[in-house]
């Protein structure tokens, strides 16, 4: 072996640009006056390697080649080093050559695989395995193979090939993280999520270990977890595909952070600007937020990608309701009944139902659209595993479970809560699982208080609620948010209680096997609209609805004028969410306020864009838009009291007032409806009936306007009817809790009964 020496006034051959006495003291591989070797410069292209300084290794390894051409370490190395540079056909024959010189060097046909990986995987996959039959517990080779068993779906190998890298490498972090991989696809997740957090012992900075913990995680529902582990994602590295940025956004909106989930979509609409799903999803949360004027961006985006997408229509249709903008409305139902006449189970006609409860849809739409989306639910959830039948010991109280987003200031508690308190507990014990944090307020701690046990489970993903109601040995259970939105169906598709019952916060069919009972009465649902639900009618004697007449009222009503209305005139109020008013409803109002000179209509406050849209619609019909008085938020008390003002309250159609006509009615003023052929446009009949007021329950809006003006101009004949109406209130059914709180009570003792028995 042949070799120079270097003057120590000479450039450092390393590359570093200094001198050779500056950089290195004159010592290469030994003393200063040490002649260089081979050796030498491999030590040397080896340090400047490592350190990134590729160019000068390859000059190193260029020199230590001509000094020692048989030494096949050598040729490999300068092999790895034009790799890294690019050069990958040169890379590849410098492989060779060393594979000439030394064909058991295991080391260098792992590096012929690694150059062979992108232009023919196959012979880089052979280069593999013969490193491994040359080293049977070769680390790198098992990596390398166990990748391409991953990619083939081969991850029960996949498994065997990283488990054998282990042995010799048990902190390799690339190990680690694609075995976690092979074993998520296994559904092995508990081995899997062990290796992730192994890999972060080791690296907790490891980007994409940290996005698939947070995917294993979010895949499990262990939404809390999720977010965390997307979080410190997110901190370590922003350059994520868009799906990742979705799964982020799912586990936010899953713990109810809404802004920070409609950013993270936000952002994955950035990286893939026509993927429709997004551009829905984004509109989704933009809703709850009352951000509707985006909303509607958002689905309109949507249906330019996919003008067939019936869930952006309906989401764009109740959107633009939201804010009372009508205009194409017509030809939007138009289409949007096109959608829903067909049976077919395909994701673009799976709209979400509660939407079209508002919409004027016949049952059998309705119908079609519960059950596609209890078809999509069932899917989603997976088989229920089998509940072990719990024997109930005949006299032992009967356990009932009450799921809810709404234990709190919400309509569905305002109207729940006496009848919970006068549940019998030597015959029911109550169980509520409150889908929403606890409410601190007034109205969630009465309500937390009414129920025997009440637990929080916002934070607790939907199978996890199942397990718990499972365990606490429930016998009925009831859905009080049906498909609205917070809900979480998933809980009752694996039929955690025997008998499950849907009630009071969905107006309608769920569409959906694993209900057995809807609660109801023989007005909202008459016998003739059984075929349009899945669920048998569940009768109370007189209504459907539960009142609280214990309700606050503040002891003094608020003057007309702190309320905003004139001093004297009709007042015509509807305290109904502004999304339920429909132009064929508001066409009646303004001609009811033409006919009055002097008369107002009181409305909700709505949002700003709604009071714009209504002020407008109204100026377009003749009427002039200070004539409809927007009454501010108050308290609830205050709420009740200011209802002294008010002469007649005007009903929606075709989704009715359900907790706004039970305040009006117990505060005396006639609710005016009219009844259609569903659920939601039958619930204020419903009341007015169990009141005794059955007359004030029309049946067309002809009807409806002419019994309004007549009652309007007949001052004698409204008084009557407040009269009769104030009279009711202690003589009828409607707020009579005792009556209805025991009729409840055998209803669900009879529905575990009917359970119990034998089937012939």
């Amino acid at each position: 072996m042949s070799s120079i020496a270097i003057a120590r006034n000479a450039p450092c051959p390393c590359g570093s640009g200094k001198r050779y006495k500056d950089c290195h003291g004159g010592v290469v591989g030994g003393a200063p006056s040490e002649p260089v070797t081979a050796e030498s410069l491999l030590r040397e292209a080896t340090v400047a390697f490592a350190v990134g300084r590729t160019g000068a290794a390859q000059a190193l390894l260029e020199r230590a080649v001509a000094l020692a051409p048989e030494r096949a370490d050598l040729l490999r190395e300068r092999a790895r080093v034009e790799m890294t540079l690019g050069d990958m056909e040169i890379a590849e024959q410098s492989c060779r050559a060393a594979l000439d010189r030394a064909p058991a060097d295991a080391t260098a046909w792992n590096l012929l695989g690694e150059l062979l990986r992108r232009t023919d995987a196959e012979a880089a996959e052979a280069a593999w395995r013969h490193a491994l039959a040359l080293d049977a517990e070769n680390s790198e080779a098992s990596f390398h193979l166990g990748n391409c068993e991953r990619r083939r779906g081969a991850n029960d190998a996949a498994i065997v090939h990283y488990e054998r890298a282990l042995r010799r490498a048990p902190k390799h972090t690339g190990v680690l993280n694609n075995l976690g991989l092979a074993l998520t696809a296994m559904g092995r997740v508990e081995r899997a999520e062990a290796c992730y957090r192994d890999l972060l012992a080791v690296d907790s900075h490891y980007a994409d270990a940290l996005a698939n913990l947070a995917t294993l995680l979010h895949d499990q529902q262990r939404f809390e977890e999720a977010v965390g582990a997307y979080e410190r994602a997110v901190a370590v590295h922003r350059d994520f595909p868009a799906k990742f940025w979705i799964r982020r956004g799912f586990a936010l909106a899953e713990i109810g952070a809404m802004p920070a989930a409609e950013a993270s979509l936000r952002e994955a609409a950035r990286l893939d600007p026509d993927h429709v799903p997004t551009q829905v999803d984004i509109g989704s949360l933009c809703m709850p937020q009352g951000k509707y004027e985006e909303a509607e961006i958002f689905f309109s985006r949507a249906l330019e990608l996919d003008p067939g997408n019936a869930y952006a229509l309906a989401m764009l249709i109740y959107c633009r309701l939201q804010h009372c903008q009508w205009d194409r409305l017509d030809e939007q139902l138009s289409t949007l009944r096109r959608y829903l006449e067909d049976d077919t189970p395909r994701a673009q006609y799976n709209v979400v139902p509660f939407p079209l409860l508002t919409m004027p849809l016949a049952p059998r739409l309705l119908l079609n659209a519960a059950r596609h989306w209890a078809e999509d639910l069932t899917l989603r959830a997976g088989s229920p595993p089998p509940r072990p039948t719990i024997p109930r010991p005949r006299g032992a109280r009967l356990r009932v479970g009450f799921v809810s987003s709404d234990f709190r200031e919400h309509p569905v508690a305002s109207l729940l809560v006496e009848c919970v308190e006068r549940l019998d507990r030597k015959r029911i014990e109550t169980f509520a699982y409150s889908l929403l944090s606890a409410d601190p307020g007034p109205m969630g701690r009465r309500i937390a208080r009414a129920f025997e046990h009440f637990v929080d489970v916002g934070a607790e993903a939907a199978a996890a609620i199942a397990r718990r109601i499972s365990e606490d040995e429930i016998d009925v259970l009831i859905d009080l948010n049906g498909y609205t939105t917070y809900a979480k169906s998933e809980i009752f598709v694996s039929k955690p209680a025997p008998v499950q019952i849907t009630w009071l916060g969905y107006l309608g069919t769920m569409g959906a096997g694993w209900y057995d009972y809807v609660l109801t009465d023989r007005f909202a649902c008459p016998p003739a609209l059984q075929p349009f639900f899945t669920e048998r009618f569940l009768y109370l004697p007189d209504c459907y609805c539960p009142s609280d007449t214990k309700r606050p009222t503040a002891a003094v009503a608020p003057g007309r004028a702190a309320c905003g209305l004139p001093d004297e005139g009709f007042v015509f109020c509807c305290f109904n969410s502004c999304y339920k008013i429909l132009p064929s409803v508001f066409d009646v109002w303004m001609r009811l306020l033409a006919e009055l000179p002097g008369s107002v209509l009181w409305l909700a406050p709505g949002n700003a864009s709604a009071r714009a849209s209504l002020s407008r619609e109204a100026r377009l019909r003749g009427v002039d838009p200070a004539r409809l008085v927007f009454a501010p938020r108050v308290s609830l008390a205050e709420h009740l009291a200011r209802h002294a003002h008010a002469d007649l309250f005007l009903d929606t159609a075709p989704y009715n007032a359900g907790t706004t006509a039970n305040d009006a009615l117990f505060m005396g003023v006639p609710v005016l409806t009219c009844t259609g052929d569903t659920m939601s446009s039958r619930v204020a009949g419903s009341q007015l009936c169990a009141i005794g007021m059955p007359e004030l329950a029309t049946t067309s809006l002809g009807e409806y306007e002419a019994l309004a003006l007549a009652l309007a101009r007949d001052p004698v004949r409204l008084r009557s009817c407040r009269q009769r109406l104030r009279a009711n209130r202690t003589t009828h059914p409607l707020f009579d809790m005792t009556r209805f709180t025991h009729a409840l009570e055998e209803l669900l003792l009879d529905a575990w009964e009917n359970h119990r028995a034998p089937r012939s």
